[in-house]
């Protein structure tokens, strides 16, 4: 009875039936149907964010790496907080994060606090929409009056609501959205 419940998940069909099983080989004129996905680490795509932020908001002295420095020093306290059980900086929450900024961050900020706030805004935004959590503390993310925090957040999810349930639910948004900041870093 045992050999035949091996023999029977033995012939168990793949879970995914769009996606070919491991040993299947792939029809050549199925293959030019297939769309061809590029992996990039997420410190290049950070460090694309990076630039595109100094370069949009060119009034301030900022670096690239002060960018990334912020966003990686909340990250960690969350990890070492026991918020989330891994690093949040992937490749798809930085596409995300980077759609934000792309259309909420003003390249007429005059100074790096008030970049720092609408970016830390973003951040929290992204933890919360595509983030493994319930609820993530607003302490890390928070500059200024909590009130002032809220009423930016219902702001931006008020102008970006169509814009982020698009990225996730449509491919080819999304792969343009890599591509631009991933041309943001050349």
């Amino acid at each position: 009875m045992a050999d035949n419940a091996l023999e029977k998940s033995r012939k168990r069909r793949h879970c995914c039936p769009d996606l070919p099983a491991k040993r299947r080989l792939i029809d050549p004129s199925q293959s030019s149907q297939r769309r061809l996905v590029l992996y990039t680490p997420s410190s290049e795509l950070l460090r694309c964010l990076g630039l595109f932020l100094r370069r949009r908001c060119y009034k301030l002295d900022l670096s690239p790496t002060q960018v990334i420095g912020w966003l990686k020093n909340i990250d960690n306290y969350l990890l070492i907080m026991g918020y989330q059980p891994v690093s949040f900086l992937s490749s798809g929450s930085v596409v995300f994060l980077y759609m934000l900024c792309r259309d909420l961050i003003s390249p007429e900020a005059d100074t790096v606090e008030q970049l720092k706030v609408s970016l830390l805004t973003c951040y929290f935004i992204t933890h919360c929409y595509t983030g493994n959590e319930n609820g993530y503390p607003e302490t890390p993310f928070l500059l200024g009056s909590r009130k002032a925090f809220w009423d930016r957040c219902l702001s931006y999810i008020s102008i970006m609501s169509s814009k982020m349930m698009q990225i996730n639910s449509n491919r080819q948004i999304y792969s343009e959205t890599l591509a631009e900041l991933k041309a943001v870093g050349r």
